[in-house]
């Protein structure tokens, strides 16, 4: 896509339905006019990855707002990893790293397969099937479920109270955005919480429990427990649902790359890591130092509002050589995307997504020859976040 530009138009246009399509053009258009650019709204955004790189991983770089204007939805969350800086964090998530290790993760992914099978298994030849829902968020989130030891419950309604809730953290919500954001938060604890009262009547052997234990024993309150588990239980499947979805479309657009993915499978990994550069579903990672830094010459004060776009990062030409193609034989140096952020707030699930990401791929590219669009991938997008509405495919 060809952009033009006029020396008056603002570098980040947020709200547009042109940028949220495509922003790479405004991300290329950065990092070489403005690299660090103070933003009218008075945020600085970093588009160069080096920058990104070192600025974003500095113990100085806090996840917390330090001066929130009002209430904000988001607090639920305020006693998770998503929402603290170490040692706090680190504290959190010492509760759910063991049962993420690559010996459970292999185990985990019988899960991933059986329940993808179990779609695939019911499909008549030439039916249409959401490759994002059915293929993506479906097995992923039944994977989540096997690892909390919790029931499914409803998919594709707390699949969509996710995204609502999300929402609240564009840049420029639009209007309405709130409500949706405080009702779909209001959903998705409604179902936690009643799937963890039943839980502490029938306990099981899942990550829950352990977490339940904890509480048992004082060491984590109900409120920790709870936002945990929210969070575990829903965004399971959202993230990697994404990347297979794009895979999926991929698929259908250049048929060369299914085929080498079913015949070289020692290339499957990277294909997928690939994959995460050019496609993250989370969009933007934001920080705000403790202390004045100095990124390029510009002096950013303490308590600014510090965004590291992560398509710029990943699309930078100084790092990845053509970046907006997809080529998965880049040298491993060259491939050190950003797409489950830094540091220490990388995604705890990172290892798992890649995975459930790869095996899904594997069982679809070995049972079937070609995947052709049934219809026009519809895409939501904000500054922040994007998803798959629809992604109609026909397996043949």
């Amino acid at each position: 896509m060809s952009v033009e530009f006029d020396n008056t138009e603002i570098l980040f246009p947020w709200n547009t339905t042109e940028f949220r399509a495509n922003p790479y053009p405004w991300y290329e258009r950065a990092r070489r006019i403005d690299p660090v650019h103070r933003a009218p709204e008075g945020s600085y955004v970093v588009t160069r990855y080096d920058d990104t790189m070192h600025f974003g991983r500095l113990p100085s770089m806090s996840i917390v707002e330090p001066a929130p204007r009002g209430p904000h939805p988001w607090e639920a969350f305020g006693n998770t990893v998503l929402s603290l800086d170490p040692p706090q964090h680190t504290r959190m998530r010492r509760l759910t790293n063991r049962w993420f290790t690559p010996k459970l993760i292999s185990q985990y992914l019988e899960t991933t397969r059986a329940s993808l099978n179990a779609t695939l298994d019911k499909l008549a030849a030439g039916e249409v099937v959401d490759a994002h829902f059915d293929l993506g968020v479906r097995p992923t989130h039944d994977t989540m479920c096997r690892i909390l030891d919790m029931p499914e419950g409803h998919v594709e309604a707390m699949f969509w109270a996710l995204w609502d809730a999300m929402l609240i953290n564009a840049t420029d919500p639009v209007e309405g955005t709130r409500e949706k954001s405080v009702a779909g938060l209001e959903f998705m604890f409604g179902e936690t919480e009643r799937h963890l009262d039943a839980k502490q009547r029938n306990p099981g052997s899942g990550l829950v429990d352990e977490l339940l234990a904890a509480h048992g024993r004082g060491e984590l309150s109900w409120r920790e427990v709870l936002e945990t588990t929210v969070i575990l239980h829903m965004s399971g499947g959202p993230n990697p649902a994404y990347l297979i979805g794009a895979a999926f479309r991929l698929f259908a657009q250049r048929p060369d790359l299914m085929a080498a993915y079913r015949e070289k499978s020692d290339i499957r990994g990277k294909f997928v890591d690939e994959l995460a550069r050019m496609y993250p579903v989370e969009l933007i990672i934001t920080r705000f130092p403790t202390e004045d830094i100095d990124i390029r010459g510009v002096r950013i004060p303490a308590g600014s509002c510090v965004k590291f776009p992560i398509g710029a990062a990943n699309r930078d030409p100084e790092i990845f050589e053509n970046p907006d193609e997809f080529d998965y034989e880049r040298p491993n140096e060259a491939s050190r995307h950003l797409t489950f952020s830094l540091g220490p707030h990388t995604c705890a699930g990172k290892a798992l997504s890649l995975a459930e990401v790869e095996a899904i791929l594997t069982v679809v590219a070995e049972r079937y020859d070609r995947v052709e669009l049934a219809g026009d991938p519809i895409e939501i997008r904000t500054d922040r976040l994007v998803v798959f509405e629809k992604l109609p495919v026909i397996l043949h």
